[in-house]
């Protein structure tokens, strides 16, 4: 048990982001256009019985094989993705808010406990450690996003000052690191490894969900929301133009990497279309609706083949 325990990582919670956020961008969607509410719904439903067996899982790898967790702590690159399990926390707040906002706030305060202290011990890190210009990478937004994140919920659960706080403090980061990102990228290593290229989605991601929690805080769409919503588009476009590099040829589980850049660009684009309606505004709020689920959807189907394979490939193992 403690062996298989060992592979559930902290980047699996990426699947909980994935489903959880096209689950809120149906809602979205069933809030601003004649869709039904359903799909988001049961979208949620699934992310959060995920992340329900992902957390238990880690409970048990903190007492039958603590030293694994510490491994991805200590490791510069896996440390930042315990901020995927707090973001996802914070998506899983917003979509329980219709139905217990006493689960949805003890959940939120959790998540916002964490982030601050994995946030805090990557900026010590990043202060304190020495670190190569090849070393910089998109995945240090990752809790720069947990910080935007918050704020999804926090506003109508009567935490709009430490909402705006965090806000501001992940766009901050957002602004500084944005710039080392694509510097280290262009100019100090022009040719980024294969296995590396899901991770520029988080280019996306980043501004779109600083863009989805501006709108929450100030309840409307402004330049500032605009200016993140359109700079993820920007940012999609390019990477989708790089897809023979950026689709690695054999499936894993980085693949669920692209899910929730994809739904946190339509949830951005949603929310412009709901305050400026207009055929262009549309149009790409509905494309991009139907590409989050398109995407969603493939990698559930593929991860689930992959799962059946691999019991059949161990059911075939034991016979023999």
């Amino acid at each position: 048990m403690s062996e298989k325990l060992k592979f559930v990582s902290f980047d699996l919670y990426s699947a909980v982001m994935g489903i959880t956020g096209l689950g809120l961008v149906w809602r979205a969607a069933a809030l601003t256009y004649a869709v039904p509410a359903w799909p988001g719904e049961t979208f949620l439903a699934s992310g959060l019985v995920v992340f329900l067996v992902l957390t238990v899982a880690q409970l048990l790898r903190l007492i039958f094989c603590h030293q694994a967790i510490l491994a991805e702590w200590q490791s510069r690159t896996s440390k930042n993705f315990f901020c995927a399990a707090t973001i996802s926390g914070f998506l899983l707040s917003m979509g329980l808010l219709p139905y217990s906002i006493v689960l949805a706030k003890m959940l939120w305060i959790t998540g916002v406990i964490a982030q601050i202290y994995f946030l805090t011990c990557t900026f010590r890190r990043w202060i304190i450690d020495k670190f190569e210009t090849h070393e910089i990478s998109p995945v240090w937004l990752i809790p720069m996003v947990g910080n935007a994140s918050p704020a999804f919920a926090g506003v109508d659960l009567g935490f709009p000052g430490l909402s705006k706080m965090l806000l501001f403090s992940a766009i901050l980061c957002w602004a500084l690191f944005m710039p080392l990102i694509l510097w280290r990228i262009i100019f100090v290593c022009p040719v980024t490894p294969l296995k590396a290229m899901p991770g520029l989605a988080i280019m996306v991601s980043a501004p779109a969900v600083i863009a989805v929690a501006l709108y929450c805080v100030y309840l409307g769409v402004n330049d500032a929301v605009e200016f993140m919503a359109w700079t993820a588009l920007f940012f999609a476009v390019v990477l989708i133009s790089l897809w023979r590099r950026m689709v690695p040829d054999t499936f894993s589980k980085a693949w669920w990497g692209f899910t929730f850049p994809a739904t946190a660009l339509a949830s951005s684009l949603i929310r412009v279309d709901r305050a400026t309606m207009s055929p262009l505004n549309h149009a790409l709020a509905v494309t991009a609706l139907i590409f989050a689920t398109c995407v969603v959807c493939s990698i559930i189907f593929l991860t689930l083949r992959q799962t059946l394979l691999t019991v059949r490939g161990c059911r075939n193992a034991e016979q023999i």
